[in-house]
């Protein structure tokens, strides 16, 4: 606890607590890149550096063109080497982009509207041609129809048919070069269109838009690198993994991944990238701790942490109102593009919550460069990679479904934990369909499936030679009697772990008797029956499964009533839960079969 303690006070030492700083002239303007960015399921951190010259009396310098929603309070700067100097004090401004002016706009608009006149002037010519062309033809075959007429009568000068056909395929062609240069001219100034109207799009977005501007005192000599680091809204990740079994199944390559999107308004370009399922309001879950003072105010931790948790859900204001603007202007898909990454935000956010439930979080470093462009699009980032020996294993449920899968049973022998989540399934190479990752910690064991065996045929039917339905009364008794088979269509033996299931009555008004399972293995407390069945190349093997049920006539008809009666209320906005079939469905259905 001390140490978090201490942690924490280091942290908060360092925020930006003044105003605009008072030295006198302007400030030098820094160019700076952004060097390490960490992604979390919400928001990033991002890091900037930027070569400062630092003198003995105290100097201005400016980070400026930065988002406007980042959040102020996040914002920590610091002097690489620390010898270097000293940090004085740190602000930020925030403005509007700059106004676009009455005579820019129409310098804009002028330049749309030229361009698009001179292609309205295309189309016209075009036209124009085109009709020409049509009257040329129509008057060639005007003229060969008339041929045989004057020929008859004695009235056809071939001078003048001659003189004829020239002039029309003479017009003909020159139109057609025109209409090639009208088509070449229209493909250099669409594109150029496009810019034009872009420009003027983005005066308008502009005026509606802020940045940042970050104000750094500082003293030193010599040469540093000065250092930012902030939050942002608008970012976000998930784990991706991939599976590749090779060797018959005993070595699984797992590869994992971190899909990330983000549309923090900057350039993720040769960047080191992380990932982290912490949560950062995580640092924000300590107790109010008035005994710990920053200042002669006498605010406490707890007030200065309610302080960021209350900044940032500002900077999310800020960045939703500005998206909500530029949205307007880049139109349906940048909405779509948002709507995609708020989505994935909540998938991440639940999926790292049932992580750190488990008391643990994890941290990774990208294993290699990739950009990420502010533009929504998601990203493959490789963060980490592992083989694992495995104990290849073939499971069938004939109740639940007739197909026998491959799973394999690893442990997590690696440094980095694997995360839950979907993953694309290869076999030999070849991409055989997804499969879902579990969370496993370093050495935890964890279990993933193969796909389904295709060459193992499953059949469950009922017998009903030897099963039969019996009324007495107020008492029904069903007896049942199931058939499961197996078929090796392949030229390997095949082990199969197959699981079937006994009902368990829980009501003094249903009895369950006269239990036949394969082999004679005793059912579970759960009803379930495991065993285990060794099929040779193309053989077929058949096991019975069997009970007697008996339970009052009308239980089906009850039970549908109260189950109709009963408030269905789900909770607001959850996804409906995949309902398991009631027993009295089940027995409905058999009784209907019988």
């Amino acid at each position: 606890m001390t140490t978090k303690i201490t942690y924490l006070l280091s942290l908060l030492l360092i925020l930006p607590v003044a105003a605009v700083a008072a030295a006198a002239g302007n400030p030098d303007v820094v160019a700076s890149r952004i060097a390490t960015v960490t992604v979390y399921a919400d928001r990033a951190q991002v890091t900037r550096q930027a070569s400062v010259e630092l003198h003995s009396a105290t100097n201005r310098y400016a980070i400026e063109h930065l988002p406007g929603w980042i959040d102020a309070e996040s914002l920590r700067v610091a002097l690489d080497p620390p010898t270097a100097g000293q940090i004085v004090d740190v602000s930020v401004q925030v403005q509007h982009l700059a106004q676009a002016s009455e005579e820019a706009v129409r310098k804009a608009n002028a330049a749309v509207a030229e361009i698009a006149d001179e292609i309205g002037a295309i189309a016209d010519e075009e036209r124009t041609l085109q009709e020409e062309i049509s009257r040329m033809d129509a008057l060639r075959a005007l003229a060969i129809d008339r041929v045989p007429r004057e020929i008859a009568v004695g009235e056809l000068k071939t001078k003048t048919l001659a003189d004829t056909m020239t002039l029309i395929s003479d017009t003909v062609r020159r139109d057609r070069q025109q209409l090639r240069q009208l088509v070449k001219r229209r493909r250099e100034l669409e594109p150029l269109l496009g810019q034009r109207q872009r420009e003027l799009a983005s005066l308008h977005e502009r005026s509606h838009l802020q940045e940042s501007t970050v104000l750094v005192e500082a003293s030193g000599n010599g040469r540093a690198q000065l250092r930012i680091t902030y939050l942002t809204p608008g970012a976000t990740w998930e784990p991706v993994g991939e599976l590749r079994v090779t060797k018959g199944g005993t070595l699984v390559s797992v590869q994992q991944f971190a899909q990330v999107v983000q549309t923090t308004g900057e350039d993720w370009s040769g960047a080191v990238l992380a990932f982290s399922t912490q949560r950062p309001d995580d640092v924000l879950d300590v107790p109010r701790a008035h005994g710990l003072m920053l200042d002669k105010s006498g605010a406490g931790l707890g007030d200065v942490v309610s302080k960021l948790a209350a900044s940032f859900s500002q900077a999310q204001s800020v960045y939703a109102a500005e998206n909500a603007s530029i949205a307007k202007h880049k139109g349906h898909a940048w909405s779509e593009s948002l709507a995609r990454q708020a989505e994935a935000q909540n998938r991440a956010l639940e999926s790292f919550l049932h992580i750190q439930g488990r008391g643990t979080t994890a941290h990774f470093i990208a294993l290699a460069e990739r950009t990420v462009r502010p533009d929504g699009k998601a990203v493959r980032v490789p963060i980490a990679n592992g083989e694992f020996a495995a104990q290849p294993k073939i499971v069938a449920v004939p109740e639940v479904s007739l197909n026998a899968v491959r799973v394999a049973d690893l442990r997590n022998g690696g440094q980095a934990p694997i995360l839950p989540g979907k993953a694309a399934l290869y076999v030999d190479g070849a991409f055989v369909g997804s499969s879902e990752l579990e969370f496993a910690a370093p050495g935890e064991a964890f279990s993933v499936f193969l796909g389904v065996h295709d060459s193992l045929k499953i059949e469950r039917s009922l017998d009903k030679k030897m099963s039969a339905l019996r009324r007495s009364g107020k008492r029904t008794e069903m007896e049942l009697s199931f058939v499961v088979s197996m078929e090796n269509l392949g030229d390997q033996p095949l082990v199969v772990e197959l699981s079937e299931r006994i009902p368990v009555a829980q009501s003094e008004q249903i009895e369950v008797s006269d239990v036949e399972t394969p082999y004679k293995i005793k059912p579970d407390a759960q009803g379930l029956v495991r065993w285990t069945q060794t099929l040779p190349p193309r053989s077929k093997v058949a096991v019975r499964l069997g009970y007697t049920l008996e339970y009052p006539s009308d239980f089906v008809t009850r039970a549908r009533s109260m189950d109709a009666q009963r408030p269905h209320r789900p909770s607001p906005g959850a996804a409906p839960p995949a309902r398991a079939r009631k027993l009295y469905e089940q027995i409905d259905a058999l009784e209907h079969a019988l």
